[in-house]
């Protein structure tokens, strides 16, 4: 066989929430990353994750026809998340009738790598009989302690064959050297990974499957053992290597790679107290805080209701965390009163105006510092239409509620408070949207208040912050506390130092 060139089979793929239900449902992997938007919003990628195994099975259909061949081995690497709607490049390489590799690009940044060999022969049809014992319902919650060298876990596991066969007519693996015995076993580890071992918090990495002889089938009696061979708590990162099997014949040897992802530590109402104790010194001073659910908006929110001042809490979705919030500051000097709603639509921050207005007739405090999810991108022309809808959304959560309530905030002569970051002074290459969002907005301010001469400003650069957004393994290195940042930013609001209209609290100051 000639070898191909990657250009002459490049193409698009584009996931959508079908694929990701279609995935789940066949492979009867349930994990929340995936399928819940809710949950997904309060990790480090803001949005639900294409299954890897998925997208693996994409490269696999884009592969030439192989008659006459049968898998014998895949390794799959998943080095960044891939996401529903985004138009990604496929690229895939058939170097021989029995090696081909496969690659997904987000322009030139790499999501997926695959390499698949492929031996003489056909795989044995696979008995398709029901589950005669329950998989999973919900991940299991591994804690870090089990996942020491030896921890073992061994049951049984069905696909949904029905649904597994919807999957392999939709990425089109007919002709590809591909069985239901294949299929069956990716999928198989994509759930081992994600609702066995390590469970809930598994961020896939790696898979590495081998196929053994292509005359054992898929019987009545399937059952797999997988086994911690290491754990990295450097990165957070477990190695397992399993076996699948159907009665005494062995169909698959894998050995897998899965990041667990730490669950964020709740906001310590009690830490914030330590740096900014209860007091009356905000009694009477009424606030607005945009996003104020999580992270550094609710330890600021918590800092403010414990020096006396009744804080407006604005939430768009978390509304668990919200209510936690406003129960755990019941006993403070303030009051949290909550308000759900989205920051940057100008009907909202109107009505919550009014509404502020009316039942308080002032207000002395505005914080801005709702933000969207952040994911790498950059400046390319595949990125660019959603580094600019990011840079839009952003500045939105701003630009909005400034608009809306700086001529309040000028009748008391208010503070203005603009999270910005320290970002602005090192900007990370993968970060172009990021920067230029928190760069106009720290501009607007400083045209604000040219015109509300009143009002005083402060722009916040914090240092990287142990939040959702950074809640992946290098993420948190170097990362500090969201209520030590909050604290240093209430002491401020409450007495200024200087008489400077505009002041910047960059990341030396923390």
């Amino acid at each position: 066989m000639t070898v191909m060139s990657s250009a002459e089979v490049e193409g698009l793929i584009r996931f959508s929430l079908d694929d990701l239900s279609l995935f789940s449902e066949a492979s009867q992997d349930r994990n929340p990353l995936h399928l819940s938007g809710d949950y997904a919003r309060k990790t480090p990628y803001g949005e639900p994750v294409v299954f890897g195994v998925l997208g693996g099975i994409a490269c696999l259909g884009r592969l030439i026809d192989r008659p006459g061949l049968t898998l014998s081995n895949a390794v799959l690497e998943f080095p960044s998340p891939m996401f529903v709607g985004i138009d990604y490049r496929i690229e895939t390489t058939d170097l021989s009738p029995e090696q081909a590799s496969a690659r997904i690009y987000d322009g030139d940044r790499v999501l997926l790598k695959a390499s698949f060999r492929f031996t003489k022969g056909s795989a044995a049809p696979a008995e398709r009989t029901a589950a005669k014992a329950p998989v999973r319902l919900d991940p299991s919650e591994t804690v870090e302690e089990e996942l020491v060298e030896g921890f073992t876990v061994s049951k049984s596991y069905w696909p949904a064959w029905g649904r597994l066969g919807a999957l392999y007519e939709r990425f089109g693996l007919m002709r590809k050297g591909v069985e239901d015995i294949h299929l069956a076993a990716l999928m198989w580890c994509s759930y081992l990974v994600g609702m066995e071992l390590p469970g809930r918090r598994a961020l896939f990495s790696r898979l590495a499957i081998d196929f053994q002889e292509p005359s054992r089938a898929w019987g009545s009696h399937p059952a797999w053992e997988a086994r911690v061979v290491s754990f990295d708590k450097r990165f957070d990162l477990v190695r397992i290597e399993a076996r699948l099997s159907s009665g005494e014949s062995l169909l698959a040897r894998a050995e897998l790679r899965s990041f667990v992802r730490r669950d964020l530590p709740p906001l310590s109402i009690e830490a914030v107290e330590s740096l900014v104790p209860r007091s009356d010194a905000l009694k009477g001073k009424v606030g607005l805080v945009i996003g104020a659910s999580r992270g550094l908006g609710a330890a600021i929110a918590s800092g403010l209701a414990l020096g006396g001042c009744t804080v407006f809490a604005n939430f768009l979705k978390s509304e668990p965390e919200a209510r936690r919030l406003k129960n755990e500051l019941t006993s403070a000097t303030g009051e949290i009163i909550l308000l759900q709603g989205d920051g940057s639509e100008l009907r909202w921050c109107e009505e919550a105006k009014r509404s502020i207005l009316r039942d308080y007739k002032r207000l002395d405090f505005l914080v801005c510092s709702a933000c969207p999810a952040l994911l790498p991108l950059w400046l390319d022309s595949t990125a660019v239409t959603r580094i600019n809808e990011y840079v839009t959304h952003s500045l939105a959560l701003a630009s909005v509620p400034m608009s809306v309530f700086l001529g309040a905030l000028a009748e008391n002569c208010g503070c203005c408070v603009i999270i910005s970051s320290a970002a602005v002074n090192d900007p990370p290459a993968e970060w172009p949207h990021y920067v230029s969002a928190k760069q106009a907005v720290e501009g607007l301010a400083k045209v604000a208040a040219v015109e509300h001469n009143t009002v005083n400003f402060l722009i916040a650069r914090p240092p990287r912050l142990v939040t959702d957004l950074t809640n992946t393994p290098l993420g948190r290195q170097g990362a500090i506390r969201p209520e030590r940042v909050a604290a240093k930013i209430v002491k401020h609001m409450a007495g200024r130092s200087t008489d400077r209209q505009v002041e910047t609290l960059d990341s030396a100051d923390w």
